[in-house]
């Protein structure tokens, strides 16, 4: 069976009770949107279901002028800029782009995008999230690097930086809800070898471990190892809070412990 981290008798203001972080208009962009319609899709802008669940495809700005499409799916990077209500993209595929913003809001995001003479318009629904900062998005090309599967076998430091990396994406994405004061979550076709709780954090068995992050590794073997560097960490004594009655901000810390015990 495996392993699980939960609270103790152990108290520890973690992360403090704040009230939703005021944005302004552009910062809205820096969080992460669901494809809910679409007037003229292309591909990657089909919602469907497979055997790793249900894939909505999704957009999301960065701080730094990245832009990310599809983190889920097929993942497509660029960068924009943007002037007056106009974004212009230069992926790094070569392709360049344009979306045109009309509307922005806590409730709607709405593109209108022309790519190679093609206008599409996408309507897109919020997540409740936020991230003000690049170097916490958990999308941004560096902290989701680890989801591109090597080409070569890795050595033990190098598999373990891997896992790594996936647990402060974590502990990024589990901020980017804290931030917009969300109560709820959404793991859905995200590469995981976790169990999430209200209040502990188990490791997926080898029989049940997600497909999705197994292919985030050389082999399934080398997947196999990290799952295991995992089970052993989580066994160590964390500090939870247990006066945190919201399980985000209870968990997020204990995932930054998980990663700096590794």
């Amino acid at each position: 069976m495996a392993n699980c981290t939960a609270p103790v008798a152990k108290k520890a203001e973690l992360i403090k009770a704040v009230s939703k972080i005021k944005k302004d208009t552009l910062q809205q962009l820096y969080s992460y949107w669901n494809l809910e319609d679409v007037e003229h899709p292309l591909t990657g802008d089909v919602s469907y279901k497979d055997n790793y669940g249900e894939y909505v495809p999704g957009i999301s700005f960065v701080a730094n002028s990245e832009i990310v499409e599809n983190p889920k799916g097929e993942i497509k990077y660029g960068r924009f800029v943007l002037k007056n209500k106009k974004l212009s993209v230069k992926y790094d595929n070569g392709q360049t782009g344009s979306f045109e913003i009309m509307r922005l809001d806590t409730g709607k995001l709405i593109l209108k995008r022309l790519i190679r003479n093609e206008v599409s318009v996408l309507t897109y629904s919020p997540t409740s999230t936020f991230w003000p900062e690049a170097t916490t998005h958990p999308f941004s090309k560096k902290n989701f690097k680890w989801t591109q599967k090597p080409s070569r076998p890795e050595n033990q430091t190098q598999i373990k930086e891997r896992l790594k990396d996936c647990i402060l994406f974590y502990n990024y994405y589990f901020r980017g809800f804290i931030n917009d004061d969300a109560k709820k979550i959404d793991f859905n076709y995200l590469p995981s070898c976790f169990n999430w709780y209200a209040g502990g954090i188990s490791v997926q068995s080898e029989k049940k471990l997600d497909p999705k992050w197994i292919n985030c590794f050389y082999s399934t073997s080398q997947a196999y190892n990290a799952r295991n560097m995992v089970d052993e960490a989580i066994t160590k004594n964390y500090i939870w809070d247990t006066t945190q009655t919201n399980w985000l901000k209870q968990t997020a810390p204990v995932l930054m412990q998980m990663h700096d015990s590794l």
